[in-house]
């Protein structure tokens, strides 16, 4: 095989191994500072940055630990732990983990 043709196959393996990587699954963990029930987005405050996520049917929604909807469960301040993927400039959730806000005592 050619220099050339060498370069080419890792130019090539390069910008494979790129792609997979920019759409593979990310999961964020923070609170939930707003919701959109119209939109279906919420948007996650985690330390210093806030990230705006899109719910969609295929999107598995929990609530302490038990299945449930977007609805009853996205709440602004309560805890989250979101599952996505990037689709463009858009962050689309495959798994959003609420945890209900604490209730004062």
């Amino acid at each position: 095989m050619s220099r050339m043709s060498r370069l080419v196959v890792l130019a090539a393996f390069f910008v494979l191994a790129t792609a997979l990587v920019a759409n593979a699954e990310q999961t964020k963990s923070g609170t939930i500072k707003a919701v959109d029930a119209k939109a279906k987005t919420l948007n996650l405050d985690f330390g210093s940055n806030t990230l705006t996520f899109t719910v969609n049917d295929k999107t598995t929604i929990t609530l302490d630990g038990k299945a449930s909807t977007f609805d009853d469960a996205i709440k602004v301040d309560a805890k989250a732990s979101v599952t996505y993927e990037k689709s463009g400039e858009s962050r689309v959730a495959s798994k959003v983990d609420v945890t209900s806000a604490a209730k004062p005592a």
